[in-house]
Order: C-alpha cells, then sequence, then structure tokens
C-alpha cells in the first residue's frame, strides 16, 4: 500500500493548538464504573503497592499532557510516539485475596514526539506530549460491569493454599466468566506489536486487541483474520490466543507466533505473510505431554525455536507433591525444540534438545550458524536464563493481617551465600538470578552448549531489531533487576553486554585448552574469572541511582545518514521510563496530584556511570511499572491513521 502523503499526514496529525479545554488534564474516564477510594494506608500486596498501585485516570482529550524536556530529544523521534503497556487492575482485590504481578487489566502508556507546532516547519525543538488509555478488551469490559470475573494468575501460582482449595476458586471464577460470557481473556498487558497497520496489545493467553495511534484508543479484537472474515465462536477460555512475543522478520515481512494451550496437544504454531495472509496456521506441535507456561521463543531466517521449560500445570502430580496449581518441575530437563519456519506437522519432524531445568521469560537474539557450503550446521539463541521460575515474582496473599506475604526466597536461602555465575556450578547460584546466556544447539550431533554472558541479573533484554537474526550482533541491552525480599521487582540500572567479548573469549580458550568451569553442564562456561575481566573490559552498565526505578530499556535506531553509509549496530538510543520513590511514603503515593515520572533518553553508544542522558521528559503524572514497550514510528503512525480513516474508524 502507498505511504499517505506528508500532506495528508499534517492535515490529520499535527500538533494543534486547540481544545484548551482538555489539553493538560486527567479524569477517571466516564465508562468506568469503578471509582476508586482515596487510600490512606498503603495496600500490603508487593505488587500493590508503592509504584506498582495502579493509576485510575486517562488523559482527557487527543493532545495528551505537554511535557517539560530538559536537553535535545533526538531527531529519530520526531512524529513517532514510545508506548509501554502494563497491569493496571481495575478493581484492586482485598489484601486476602489472591494477586499477582501479570494480573490487571491491560493500560497504555505513551509519549507522543508531534512532528512540529502547527503553524511552524520541523526545524524546531522535538516537543513530548504524554497519554495513557485502558485496553477496554472484553475482559476489561466485564470486569469494569460485574467485578473481576477472570481467574487469578496469582491464584494458580498461589503456594499459600491448598490445591483443593485452589481448584474449588478456580471452578468459581471459570464459572463466573462463563455466566458473564467472557468471550477473550486476552487484556493486553503484556507485550505490544505493530503488525501490517495495525498495533496490537498483546496477553498471552487470549486474542490481540488493536489499538490506535497516537491516540491509543481500542479499536477491537484483531486475529489476522482477512478483511470481512468472522471467528467461529468458542466456549473455553485460552482456545484462540497469540504469544505476547510474536517475531517479526525484516528480511521476508513475515510475523511468525506461538500459542500454548490448556489442552492438547498443548502448543500451535502460526506464521503470517508480508501481505497478511495466514501462510501457517495454528499448526499442533507435538511433543507437549502437559501445558507448559511459554512466554517467549526464537527465531533465525530458517528455524524456530519453541521452549518446552519447566513450569507446568499438572494438577495431578503437584497435588501429589503439595505443589501449587503451576508450579516448576525441577525433576525434568528443560527441552527446546527446533522446527523449519514453514512447519508442516504431518511432514516436519520437531528436533528436541535438552539441557538441566530452568526458565527463561525472554529471548534476544537467535541466529544460524553455516558451513563453507552454506548449510545450517547450528542453531544459536540468547536468553535470560534463570535456575527456576523467580520466586520474587510469585507473591501470594497473607494468611491474616500482620502476616508476611508468602512467596519469594525461603529464610535458609535468604542466609545462604551464592557463587557468582560462569564456572558451571548452577547448582550454587542464586536461583532467582536471571543471567543472560548463550545457547547453541548442534543440528548433527544434538549437542547444547550452554555459556554464560554476565555475572550480573537482569531481565527484558533488547537489541537493535534492525540487526534481528543476524550472527554478527554484538550488543544486547538488559534492565539490571534489583531484588529486595518483600517488594516488587524492578529495575536499577541498564546493562549493556558485548556477547561477541564473551564468544571470543571462549572461542580463544578453547583453542588454548584452558576453559575454566566444572565441566558437566556448564564444561562450556569461560569460567567466572574470566567472564569478570570480560565484563571489565568490554560489558557497560549505568545505574539510575538515588531512588530511582524502572524497566525495560528500549532501542531506538538513528535516522540514515545523510551520506548513505550503514550505520553502526549501536547508533541509537534507549528509552526507559524511571519513577523517583522519593515520592512515596510507607508505600502510598505521597502527593497523588503532583507524582512525576521521566523517560530517560540515552546516546546508546554511550551507556556508562559517566554519560548521563541526552534528555530527560518529566511527565506529571505517575506511570506504574509495568511490563514491554514498543517505538512506533512516524511512517508506522501514518499508515495506522491511514488504514483507520480507510475503515472509517473513530479514534
Amino acid at each position: 500500500m502507498a505511504i499517505p502523503s506528508k500532506e495528508y499526514y499534517n492535515e490529520n496529525h499535527k500538533d494543534k493548538k486547540s481544545r484548551p479545554e482538555t489539553r493538560g488534564k486527567s479524569s477517571v474516564p466516564a465508562d468506568v464504573k469503578v471509582k476508586p477510594e482515596k487510600r490512606t494506608v498503603a495496600h500490603r500486596h508487593p505488587y500493590l503497592s508503592g509504584n506498582f498501585y495502579p493509576v485510575f485516570e486517562e488523559t482527557v482529550g487527543e493532545d495528551g499532557i505537554e511535557c517539560e524536556v530538559v536537553g535535545v530529544i533526538p531527531e529519530s523521534l520526531r512524529g513517532s510516539q514510545y508506548i509501554r503497556t502494563g497491569p493496571n487492575s481495575l478493581r484492586i482485590p482485598e489484601e486476602t485475596v489472591a494477586h499477582h504481578f501479570f494480573d490487571g487489566e491491560g493500560m497504555l502508556h505513551g509519549v507522543y514526539f508531534p512532528p512540529s507546532i502547527e503553524g511552524e516547519d520541523e526545524t524546531g525543538p522535538i516537543r513530548a506530549r504524554y497519554m495513557n488509555r485502558y485496553v477496554r478488551s472484553d475482559s476489561f469490559q466485564k470486569a469494569n460491569k460485574y467485578g473481576n470475573v477472570m481467574l487469578s494468575v496469582g491464584l494458580m501460582m498461589n503456594g499459600g493454599r491448598s490445591l483443593i482449595n485452589i481448584l474449588k476458586q478456580a471452578a468459581v471464577s471459570i464459572l463466573r466468566s462463563v455466566i458473564f460470557r467472557v468471550t477473550n481473556i486476552g487484556n493486553g498487558n503484556t507485550g505490544l506489536a505493530f503488525i501490517g497497520e495495525r498495533l496490537l496489545a498483546l496477553h498471552e493467553a487470549g486474542v490481540p486487541i488493536e489499538m490506535a495511534v497516537p491516540s491509543l484508543a481500542t479499536v477491537g479484537e484483531f486475529y489476522f483474520e482477512k478483511e470481512g472474515q468472522k471467528r467461529g465462536k468458542k466456549f473455553l477460555p485460552n482456545q484462540e490466543a497469540s504469544t505476547a512475543h510474536p517475531k517479526y522478520d525484516p528480511n521476508t515481512g513475515e510475523t511468525v507466533f506461538f500459542s500454548w494451550r490448556l489442552l492438547a496437544p498443548f502448543a500451535y504454531y502460526s506464521v503470517i505473510a508480508a501481505d497478511g495472509l495466514r501462510t501457517i496456521w495454528e499448526e499442533p506441535i507435538p511433543g507437549f505431554t502437559r501445558p507448559t507456561m511459554m512466554h517467549d521463543f526464537a527465531i533465525t531466517p530458517t528455524y524456530s525455536i519453541i521452549l518446552n521449560l519447566n513450569y507446568t500445570l499438572d494438577p495431578i502430580k503437584h497435588y501429589s507433591k503439595v505443589k501449587t496449581l503451576i508450579s516448576f518441575d525441577e525433576t525434568k530437563p528443560a527441552r527446546f525444540g527446533i522446527i523449519p519456519r514453514h512447519f508442516n506437522s504431518k511432514r516436519d519432524k520437531v528436533l528436541w534438545f535438552e539441557t538441566r531445568s530452568c526458565h527463561m521469560f525472554h529471548t534476544a537474539n537467535s541466529w544460524d550458524e553455516k558451513d563453507k557450503d552454506g548449510n545450517v550446521v547450528a542453531v544459536y539463541m540468547t536468553a535470560s536464563r534463570s535456575e527456576r521460575f523467580v520466586s520474587y515474582i510469585n507473591m501470594w496473599e497473607a494468611k491474616g493481617e500482620g502476616e508476611p506475604f508468602g512467596g519469594g526466597k525461603t529464610p535458609e536461602e535468604l542466609r545462604r551465600q551464592y557463587v557468582i555465575p560462569g564456572d558451571g556450578d548452577y547448582a550454587n547460584q542464586d536461583p532467582d538470578g536471571t543471567y543472560l546466556s548463550l545457547f547453541r544447539f548442534d543440528l548433527k550431533t544434538m549437542e547444547t552448549r550452554v555459556t554464560t554472558l554476565s555475572t550480573i541479573s537482569s531481565e527484558f533484554p533488547m537489541i537493535n531489531w534492525d540487526w534481528f537474526m543476524r550472527p554478527d550482533l554484538r550488543y544486547i541491552y538488559a534492565a539490571k533487576m534489583d531484588i529486595v525480599p518483600g517488594t516488587g521487582m524492578k529495575s536499577g540500572g541498564i546493562l549493556k553486554v558485548d556477547i561477541r567479548a564473551v564468544m571470543e573469549k571462549q572461542q580463544q580458550m578453547l583453542k588454548d585448552g584452558g576453559l575454566k568451569n566444572l565441566g558437566g553442564d556448564g564444561r562450556w562456561e569461560i569460567g567466572s574469572e574470566s567472564l569478570l575481566q570480560v565484563e571489565k573490559e568490554s560489558h557497560r552498565m549505568h545505574l539510575f541511582g538515588g531512588s530511582y526505578g524502572g524497566n525495560e530499556a528500549l532501542f531506538v535506531p538513528n535516522l540514515p545518514r545523510a551520506d548513505g553509509k550503514a550505520l553502526e549496530e549501536d547508533e541509537g538510543h534507549l528509552l526507559v521510563y524511571v519513577y523517583d520513590e522519593s515520592q512515596i511514603e510507607n508505600g502510598l503515593v505521597a502527593n497523588p496530584d503532583r507524582q512525576v515520572t521521566e523517560l530517560w533518553i540515552f546516546d546508546a553508544k554511550k551507556i556508562g556511570q559517566e554519560h548521563q542522558p541526552l534528555a530527560k521528559v518529566k511527565i506529571p503524572r505517575r506511570v506504574p511499572y509495568g511490563f514491554h514497550g514498543l517505538h512506533v514510528t512516524r511512517k508506522q503512525i501514518e499508515l495506522n491513521l491511514h488504514h483507520l480513516n480507510r475503515r472509517s474508524v473513530p479514534v
């Protein structure tokens, strides 16, 4: 489809000096029936306290709120929008009711960088406007009308109740969702993707929700149907679903995703062509024996890597071992299924690789290794790996008033001294540490190599997506994770990991016969001393400092060079929301009407304590901690506006 003209764009979405009666305001939306109560005491649940507590107001009107800018916003952001989603509970559960960080309706928080101000050209300083909107999914509408009708993740992962009690409550929740005719349990609180002409808010247990940019208004459900095509009715939850992390191939234009289900065969695989047609649709993936929580996966130009890990739903087995409904099974190996891009379950075989039990939330880059004849001989994947499902994410309710919340490390684990990663002594590492790791799957020998890339626990790994699937990609940007017992997990800084430096060190040590590890599962590790030395020489880190906390840092590449030369991999910027927790007193927002969140913009080439952000956008609102973000380019906003106007969709 042709790109709309500049005249079309300027006419339909220039930064207008109008609607002064709505600009700069926020209010509880008129369609929201739940009216928030002013709290005088903080909620005791770690993920409903402090800056994890939801916000209930939305910005009024289309213009959003003008934000103060300190520094200079880079030209690559002009006319674009940074958006991040996260859970934002419409109804706050009581302190004795199950809750989880993953629970809550989706809310988008965006900063729009208008190309210009009406009557001015595009050479002036770039300004910033903040807007936020609930994702008005079917589950949002039902919760708004009838109260919480969805099964809480906190109930399924609850270690403080008997399994029988959990199953009883789960049955009640499912019955309520049937009575109130919940048609889609996807709430858009986890991830974002721009596919074709649409912005999609994603949640791995349901159908994507289409949103408009830059207004962030909800358009409706979209499950990759042809225009005018209708979906059949489904009577059980989770029968239609998309991962929150679909993968886009910049070379073919294809979008690849999977979904996991509660019923056999438990996992399905799909490929959407560049023109939006379903090339491979819900192809069953054989080899799963029970529902497995798969949050992410990986693709290369040739293959897809399916993560059949150890966090599973197995009520009978878990009941016999007094475990939660969804539990980590350390008795089984972690399994990685490699399938061709255009997988056909009747024709193709899944190649299953194994390692010791582990958990992974997110992958980063992945690529093919080829021999001199161009044949793929191995597949590489980078991901944040932990020895178990991170215990501080599962914080269930207190047994009674004054009692501590369950979850997190045991007292014995808190007293224990853990080893530095890198030696292959996985059993004595911090089991909650999420360490960037490199996996190599040899397609001939079926051997799996695991190499730790950093000794620092980090999550939300990010790359320059223009370099996705390239074997020469060097940098991963990750959120340094800070864990304080009894509190929710958040990031305290940005980590820039040079993966090539670790790989080059490993090759040198293999050549010299000097790998220093404990052997066994960890025989491909370079040793903690060598890894610490590589970190000192090649990795970089910036700590936010003070009382600041944050989440994922998103990479945005620079504009193409005027001389036509290719950009270097790290020529771009990192965007991250940060919040100064000195605005919190005893877990409670101190001055609700005077809250400030900041969007920090870093030069990706200059990450380190000696480098400060190039710009800070000061948002006069509180943005709660959340999950994943997306940079929607100016071109994509133009496409979306044209697409919605063609369909006569009000935004």
